[in-house]
């Protein structure tokens, strides 16, 4: 369970969005906090437990940390999409500059094949660190997002809270 402590419903929003869509940067920190390896396992994200001195929404939160979260995956994506076209050209490029240098062995001195060459190794270098090594870890980032998608929201009164504390 985690619990977060408030005083009032807008603590949980970002202060400069009126309509209370966004939610804070320090709060959605606080629970991505909780989606790291080690933590994820130490603390279960089941329930987030609110203690207000005031009435929460709780769907609406529920909405807006599900909707941040939605932000982040997309952006994710969009990484991973940028990632594997960047991918596909480096490939393209490496492919290329090895048939090149194949192609011109016998036409040019060995130094500009060599360089040719090099330049082709580079480009397939890059593009299977990007698919074997940076898409994967960024599909883990995003994978460790999926607890902010199921969650049980609990908003208990700060009374409430101490009372239960004490006995």
């Amino acid at each position: 369970m985690i619990q977060i402590r408030i005083h009032d419903e807008s603590e949980l929003y970002n202060s400069f969005d009126p309509m209370q869509e966004r939610i804070s940067d320090d709060v959605y920190r606080y629970l991505k906090s909780y989606c790291t390896g080690l933590r994820s396992h130490e603390h279960s994200m089941d329930v987030i437990r609110i203690i207000s001195d005031e009435a929460v929404d709780a769907d609406h939160f529920s909405t807006c940390v599900r909707n941040a979260a939605r932000r982040d995956c997309e952006e994710f994506d969009g990484q991973i999409s940028r990632n594997n076209r960047l991918a596909v050209w480096e490939y393209l490029m490496g492919i290329l500059l090895s048939i090149a240098g194949v192609a011109l062995s016998v036409a040019l001195d060995q130094v500009l094949l060599a360089l040719i060459s090099f330049l082709g190794t580079m480009a397939l270098r890059d593009a299977i660190t990007i698919s074997a090594k940076i898409n994967p870890d960024i599909r883990r980032l995003r994978k460790l997002l999926d607890p902010l998608f199921a969650f049980k929201l609990e908003v208990v009164s700060t009374e409430e809270y101490n009372e239960k504390r004490l006995q």
